[in-house]
Parts: C-alpha cells; structure tokens; sequence
C-alpha cells in the first residue's frame, strides 16, 4: 500500500467522521455502546500493546538491517531505517493523542456531536496505527536475503 493510499484512508475517514458526528452524532456518540467503552483504557491497552510489540519488532528490523550492511559492507538501507524510525515515531505520537483524547474526551463530551468528534478521533488513531503496520510489514517482507560472499 502507497503513503497515497493510506493517506487517501485517512482523509476519507476523517470527511465521514465529521459528516456523521454533523449529521447523526448518534452514530458515533456515546449512545453506541461499544464505542462509549472502547474510548477510554481499552483503546490505551490496545494501542499500548500495539506500541510495545511494534517497537520491539523495528528494533529487531534495525538489528537485521545492521547485520546485512555489516556483511555486504555498504550502507543500502537507509531509506529503510529512515521509514522505520518514521513509523515508529508516528506511533508514538499516535499513543500520545489517545492518551490525550481519554483524558479531554469527558470534559468536552456534554453535547452528543462532541462525543462523536471524539470517538470518531478514536477510530481515526485505531485506523492509523492499522496503517502503519502495515508500512512496517510491506517493509520486512521487502527485505531480500543476500547470497553469500565468494571469496
């Protein structure tokens, strides 16, 4: 999937978002019962697991990706690296937003459409973390062994 694409999904999502939370808040208020839950720590615990595994794991990327310039003794994954740390810190920031997003979303919540905004803000982070798994998946399978060197 191109950065277009999921951009694209991004900017889609956030249009129907703001169309529903405008037209039948109710769709995405707290009247939805799953989303009035979801919305608070389990939305931190899953994101939170998300985090953790991701981050291991472009570790381990960074890790492989050392031990193959190692062997072919050139730098050929900067690109690579520069999109993995890119990833990474996108989820971080992503992290931080719903921890934010928890927190103000019962402050601002009294009106229906508020609550919507917020949720839909919610199924917006969920969907962008989606997205970069992705861009870190297509990136690992992306990755081509390298034959032995012949002395």
């Amino acid at each position: 999937m191109t950065k277009t694409t999921s951009y694209c999904i991004l900017i889609v999502l956030a249009g129907v978002v703001v169309a529903l939370a405008s037209s039948n808040p109710s769709v995405l208020s707290d009247k939805n019962d799953f989303l009035a839950r979801f919305v608070g720590s389990d939305l931190l615990n899953t994101l939170g697991v998300i985090l953790a595994i991701t981050l291991a794991s472009a570790a381990q990327l960074h890790l492989a990706f050392n031990a193959i310039e190692e062997r072919v003794d050139k730098v050929v994954f900067r690109k690579s690296r520069d999109g993995i740390r890119q990833a990474s810190s996108w989820l971080i920031g992503l992290f931080l937003a719903s921890v934010v997003l928890v927190i103000v979303k019962p402050l601002i919540s009294s009106k229906e459409w508020a609550a919507a905004l917020c949720n839909g803000a919610a199924i917006e982070i969920v969907v962008w973390n989606i997205l970069v798994l992705i861009s870190i998946t297509h990136g690992v399978f992306g990755i081509k062994p390298i034959p032995p060197k012949i002395p």
